[in-house]
């Protein structure tokens, strides 16, 4: 079976699993297992979630895959990047299913599998994860079936070259669209191997290298075709023509939970220093983060064929004023040593919004090394300060997906 019939047949084989029509059905002996990527649906997560179900799916015939992007159908087009390699590789958007396509309730016959992120509120029902980013010391893990298969591994660059391995590692099956995304997704998720970054390791480029003489397409050349097509995705990910400010700070969005706060943390396809300038500004970043007491933003910026350096920064903003609480987790994220980050402030200074803007210097720090820092600051501000319930914010409701 074509990775897209696959996907169409996908809402089918899902609307079996409804408590109603599994009624109808009698005793199934399938069992439907969600495959489900992180809440910012980069390119990483959409391509793992699709290709790790469409492979278990050709070997476990006994049982149901269904992959599932972890946004709402409307966010969709804000995925450029995520949009742009699935059209390339045939993928029509009718033919995905989102979070909110998933009914209310599903059959308790039902598991999950998580794909580039191991803290999820379904954590009673994963029976495996795949993951590249540091473990979190989170209450969520106990909640974790004894079965569950667990390879967190965070020295890659890509969670995509977890579900390469497994989809090498037998001869079925085969398919040159999960060849290919598998392979874009590697290479942008690594920087195109930038010695700068260094966001890869050995078995990143060895997963490349594997999945190139599966492509018919590559030739002896594979260093320049990369660069151009790393210059491709670059491009497709920081076009932001079709999108509102509103739009560009969700567009690579996730949500940090701690027991008082609910923090957004946008990434932006720029430095947040250059979003700021931008007219309607503060309207947008009020918008988006509406009863937050504090906004993140993380700003990438990668030069158009290595025109320059990539440069990386962060904001930090509080919306209700807290400047206490802003310096908390700036000096959390100036002490930061796995890695040092090496902030300084920017060469023009700014009191946008009575913010903190600083210029990251090691470019090696992502997000999945920022954010539990940042988690820690906060959780240690909530320990030394008593809780008022009138300081208590909400940015919005975590998904139910329905399992039960």
């Amino acid at each position: 079976m074509c990775l897209q019939r696959f996907l169409i047949q996908a809402r089918a084989t899902l609307s079996r699993y409804v408590p109603e029509r599994a009624a109808i059905l009698g005793d199934n002996q399938r069992k439907l297992h969600i495959v489900i990527g992180n809440e910012s649906c980069d390119l990483d997560s959409a391509v793992s979630a699709l290709t790790l179900a469409f492979i278990y799916a050709q070997r476990q015939q006994e049982h149901d895959y269904v992959p599932v992007l972890n946004i709402p159908r409307i966010d969709y087009p804000l995925k450029t990047e995520v949009g742009h390699m699935f059209s390339k590789c045939g993928i029509a958007e009718q033919s995905l299913i989102f979070r909110d396509d998933l009914p209310p309730q599903l059959s308790s016959n039902c598991s999950v599998i998580l794909v580039d992120h191991h803290i999820s509120k379904l954590a009673p029902h994963v029976v495996e994860i795949l993951d590249h980013r540091p473990l979190e010391n989170n209450p969520a893990l106990q909640l974790l079936p004894t079965h569950c298969v667990r390879q967190i591994e965070a020295e890659l660059g890509s969670c995509a070259t977890l579900v390469g391995e497994r989809y090498l590692a037998m001869d079925e099956p085969r398919s040159s669209e999960v060849a290919k995304l598998l392979h874009a997704t590697i290479v942008l998720d690594t920087i195109n191997f930038s010695p700068g970054a260094k966001r890869f390791c050995a078995r990143d480029v060895t997963m490349v290298e594997q999945l190139e003489r599966q492509l018919e397409n590559v030739n002896a050349d594979n260093k320049e075709q990369r660069q151009l097509l790393f210059d491709e995705l670059v491009a497709a990910r920081a076009d932001i023509s079709k999108l509102t400010l509103v739009e560009v700070l969700r567009k690579d969005m996730k949500l940090l939970q701690t027991e008082r706060h609910t923090v957004p943390l946008a990434g932006l396809p720029m430095l947040a220093r250059d979003f700021i300038d931008k007219n309607g500004a503060e309207q947008a970043i009020r918008e988006f983060a509406a009863d937050s007491n504090l906004l993140l933003i993380l700003g990438m910026y990668v030069p158009p064929n290595k025109a320059g350096q990539v440069q990386r920064d962060i904001a930090l903003i509080s919306l209700t004023g807290q400047t206490q609480l802003v310096e908390c987790v700036r000096r959390a994220l100036v002490d930061c040593q796995d890695p040092p980050l090496e902030l300084a402030p920017h060469d023009v200074a700014s009191n946008f919004m009575g913010g903190c803007f600083l210029r990251q210097h090691n470019l090696q720090g992502t997000r999945k090394h920022i954010l539990p820092v940042v988690k820690q600051a906060l959780s240690q501000w909530e320990a030394s300060h008593q809780c008022d319930c009138d300081d208590v914010y909400f940015f919005k409701e975590k998904p139910k997906l329905g399992l039960s």
